[in-house]
């Protein structure tokens, strides 16, 4: 595997130079201030004079005197994008390609999604395959400014505002549950007219597929005769099941429309918010070390006894409430074999039995992988997942991996891409194992189309779940992209690894 760097360039003696310079400037500054401001011979200037001396005896206020060193550390850094990068870019298209050449078939280094800003080089570099140029974009890369982006000597403006992902929030888009079947998503809020003619389109074709299955495809491809015909205004048809981000809500004629990130409509009517599980990990130091334990099933706590035999046998404790699914066992002891079968100890001589609890421990860090670096163990039997700095671990949580048929890959690897929302779907024939999710949370793919992600649609965790992938909850998935490499640059949607400058944190999955 392509080894990572597992350094980063310290700036604290520059940044110390910085604000001692920044600090002897303010005092001259101040002088000279004082030297120039003058006064006529009244007897008001001597006690102006004696109330400026006072003052200035006085020590300046170490927090006014921060602000204003940082203020003017930002205004050098403004200064010094606006000379380097001088153009400004607006994504007008849904998403676009970042190259690392300027080349259509050079390899992508990273992606920003519609109405995203970025800064550029003035000089464009023309070419046969971009006439009107490539840009070369901050931090890295090229974009073709014929390939859906506008660029100006100012920040341009679109048709219409697209809000960025957040990025301080546990979801970064609002997600939508599509609750009916055969749902429009319109290229715009329909007329009430056009909104009738869309669920008469819809109801036929259901009609239809009720009776025969084939005719029904024919007409939603528009080879069958009879029915009515599909309006415009409509996009597409969402199933039942799917799931869809938004960015605003809009009302028109008393008619409320959820706006997509890709900037079409549904009626909020037919679709339900998902806010995701309220279930997160906990950060390792003095308040959580390893091993941290989980209920991972509703439990009542036992109580062992011992017959004449030498045997044992565990009851439920009358007295004890049950143990929530997803409760952290803060009086956790250790797992011990007793009479052949494993239980969990907790204090107080009481006992869970083995399946109802995960328990995340210490992993030693892997061969290759850097003494500095963020990396990530993912423990499928336990089904949870630690992260760690080089040998320190800093987060534990419980994560659902993929079910029978559709197993985790184990194996070290390494972060490939990196997006801060990625789409997720698998329309086979399977009726039953047909999903659609757009924009899934803090997705990080490590092989192939598996991913460490937000899972904001259950919560089964410390459970087998997926298709495949690593499922976190909300908080936990930001978490655990916020520690890792590559860092997503500010306006970005995601980065690529492969063949780019960008450090890629290594993932473990055990058995």
């Amino acid at each position: 595997m392509r080894s990572s760097p597992h350094g980063r360039p310290e700036r604290r003696l520059r940044l110390r130079r910085r604000f001692g310079t920044l600090k002897i400037g303010a005092f001259l500054l101040g002088l000279a201030s004082l030297a120039m401001a003058g006064c006529d011979a009244s007897a008001g200037c001597n006690a102006t004079v004696a109330k400026t001396t006072s003052t200035a005896s006085q020590p300046a206020d170490p927090s006014l005197l921060e602000a204003q060193e940082d203020e003017a550390a930002e205004a050098r850094r403004q200064a010094r994008l606006d000379r380097e990068w001088p153009l400004h870019g607006l994504v007008t298209g849904l998403q676009l390609v970042i190259r690392k050449e300027p080349n259509p078939d050079s390899a992508p280094v990273g992606f920003l999604r519609i109405g995203s800003r970025v800064r550029l080089r003035g000089e464009p570099e023309k070419s046969p395959t971009c006439a009107s140029g490539w840009y070369r974009a901050l931090p890295e890369g090229w974009a073709c400014s014929g390939e859906g982006i506008l660029i100006g000597e100012r920040p341009p403006e679109g048709e219409f505002e697209v809000p960025p992902p957040k990025r301080d929030v546990p979801l970064p888009y609002t997600y939508w549950f599509v609750k009916e079947p055969m749902v429009p998503e319109y290229h715009r809020p329909p007329s009430r007219d056009e909104q009738r003619a869309a669920l008469a389109y819809a109801e036929h074709y259901l009609e239809l597929l009720a009776k025969n299955e084939k005719r029904a495809e024919r007409f939603l491809a528009g080879e069958g005769p009879g029915g009515p015909p599909r309006p415009a205004v409509v996009h597409r048809f969402l199933n039942r099941g799917f799931y869809v981000a938004g960015v605003g809500v809009e009302v028109r004629a008393r008619r409320a429309f959820v706006r997509t990130v890709r900037g079409r409509y549904i009626k909020q009517a037919q679709l339900l918010e998902s806010t995701g599980s309220d279930f997160h990990g906990v950060e390792l130091g003095p308040e959580h070390s390893l091993p941290v334990a989980w209920a991972v099933r509703t439990a009542r706590p036992m109580i062992r006894r011992d017959r004449a035999d030498g045997t044992v046998r565990f009851v439920d404790d009358p007295d004890a409430e049950p143990i929530e699914r997803l409760t952290l066992l803060t009086h956790w002891k250790e797992r011990e074999n007793i009479g052949g079968r494993f239980m969990h100890v907790l204090d107080g001589d009481r006992y869970l039995r083995d399946w109802f609890v995960s328990v995340a421990r210490v992993e030693k860090r892997p061969k290759g992988v850097g003494a500095e670096e963020p990396w990530v163990h993912v423990n499928l039997t336990t089904q949870t997942l630690v992260t760690y700095q080089g040998d320190r671990p800093t987060y534990a949580t419980l994560i659902s991996s993929g079910v029978e048929g559709h197993e985790t890959p184990s194996g070290l690897f390494e972060v490939e891409r990196k997006y801060i929302a990625d789409t997720m779907a698998d329309l086979g024939a399977s009726l039953d194992d047909r999903y659609s999710i757009e924009d899934v949370p803090w997705t990080q793919y490590f092989v192939g189309s598996i991913a460490l992600h937000a899972a904001f649609w259950h919560s089964r965790f410390g459970l087998p779940k997926s298709h495949g992938c690593v499922n976190l909850a909300p908080q936990d998935a930001q978490w655990v992209f916020r520690q890792t490499w590559p860092t997503v640059p500010e306006g970005w949607l995601g980065v690529v690894t492969d063949l780019t400058p960008f450090p890629a944190s290594h993932i473990l999955v055990t058995p």
